[in-house]
């Protein structure tokens, strides 16, 4: 559990506050700064964000970028957290978005507000992301790698199975009768398919405007209580596992290739996955003479559509360095967060910019017309509704809930139980972590 790790860390070190930080340039300091970055993002990703670190270090005279791959963010948090303790952490550090209680009551980091000093205005930036990471009134972590999940659909597929390709299956009895007539017409093995994972029964829960944890989600006080094994809980577990059953929903299991692969192989005629995942569809597509079409995360047919929790990964920036290393490590992920940067990351992952202005240069450039599927995380986004659901959760065991929540759909998968029997169970395991992670920051 990150929390017990990051407690045992914090009982063997003690972090000094961070304040008074120079305001002047990096450049005239001296000597070179070089600001340690380690990051998750694998594949084709490492080159554009070695690209990206070049050109930070052209543009800013006097601070070189260490940029490294260091697995997963499991890998590269574990790494961090062994680099401190020897020493030798890094300056920025990249992990995923539900790390982020676990990040404050740790003691490794320095809020980037505290390194700000009023040099970010958040009102440039996408409203909810930064609700996310916003924490008592201040923002801890600079917001990066941004994301949601979309459905992905096969237009070809959808007419060839005799279905209209631009209406887009964003409905729960959509996707359904969609995939059960594309089984019939024999156009592919499975209607739809998405890998076992808890970020969208999340999601779910916020497209259903409901809370995943007590104490508004976390957000006015420690979470003691979960909310899975309520209402609208048991109906998200009961839809997704019923379409398992009837073979219309491919059951690929943990991980996120098999169900990338079922739908660029067309095994499946629909998917659910990332946002990031866009670019990839789309090439994969053009390589297969296929049109993709994206569509919003289904919802409820009786349910009014509250919206979506952002996903995706932050950058951290770590105690105890010199002042100087730390504004340099300050610069650069604002940098990276910008909007001409925020661009080139999105045209090269899919991952929504988190900058408005990177929007506007997108839209200027016709983008958005020539590539509509990029725009559908945007417009979902936009038609959320604050609140706590589209907030998000704040938990400090959010890793372990996670896996509970997983091995609660795997045990109904294989028949052990009921999803109201495996939510309550999971919930009681969830309720017992989360009076222990309490206990420790009271």
């Amino acid at each position: 559990m990150i929390g017990k790790a990051l407690d045992r860390f914090r009982l063997s070190f003690f972090f000094l506050l961070v304040t008074g930080l120079l305001m002047i340039p990096v450049s005239s300091w001296g000597a070179e700064v070089t600001v340690k970055f380690w990051h998750a993002m694998s594949g084709k990703r490492i080159e554009l964000l070695k690209n990206l670190s070049r050109d930070f270090e052209k543009s800013h005279p006097g601070i070189k970028i260490d940029v490294q791959y260091t697995g997963s963010y499991n890998d590269t948090l574990n790494k961090t957290i062994a680099a401190i303790r020897a020493g030798q952490a890094p300056h920025v550090f990249h992990l995923y978005e539900i790390g982020t209680l676990g990040m404050i009551d740790g003691g490794m980091i320095v809020p980037i507000d505290d390194l700000s000093k009023g040099r970010i205005d958040w009102n440039d930036y996408i409203d909810v992301v930064v609700s996310y990471y916003t924490v008592r009134g201040k923002v801890y972590s600079m917001p990066f790698n941004s994301s949601t999940p979309i459905l992905f659909y096969n237009k070809t597929f959808f007419q060839k199975a005799g279905l209209n390709p631009n209406r887009r299956p964003d409905t729960w009895s959509r996707v359904e009768k969609a995939g059960k007539q594309i089984i019939d017409r024999g156009v592919a093995e499975f209607g739809v398919v998405w890998n076992l994972h808890s970020w969208y029964f999340e999601q779910y829960h916020a497209v259903m405007g409901a809370n995943l944890a007590n104490n508004d989600n976390g957000r006015s006080g420690r979470p003691t209580k979960v909310l899975i094994n309520q209402g609208p809980g048991i109906r998200i577990m009961k839809w997704w596992t019923d379409l398992e059953k009837k073979k219309i929903f491919a059951n690929v299991g943990r991980g996120w290739s098999n169900h990338r692969k079922a739908f660029i192989s067309g095994q499946a005629a629909m998917m659910m996955s990332s946002t990031s995942d866009v670019t990839r569809m789309e090439s994969a597509f053009a390589e297969k003479g296929w049109e993709l079409g994206t569509a919003y995360i289904p919802r409820p047919d009786d349910t009014k559509r509250t919206g979506a929790i952002i996903g995706g990964g932050t950058l951290w920036i770590t105690k105890d360095h010199p002042a100087n290393e730390l504004e340099a490590a300050f610069q650069f992920v604002k940098w990276m967060s910008e909007a001409p940067q925020q661009v080139r990351w999105h045209k090269g992952t899919g991952y929504f910019p988190i900058h408005k202005g990177a929007r506007k240069l997108l839209e200027r450039e016709g983008w958005f017309k020539k590539y509509p599927n990029f725009a559908t995380a945007f417009q979902q986004l936009k038609d959320s509704k604050p609140g706590t659901a589209t907030q998000g959760a704040l938990m400090g065991i959010f890793p372990e809930f996670r896996n509970l929540v997983q091995s609660a759909f795997e045990e109904v998968y294989q028949g052990q139980k009921d999803p109201r029997t495996a939510l309550n169970d999971a919930a009681a395991k969830a309720n017992k972590a989360l009076a222990d992670y309490n206990k420790l920051y009271q």
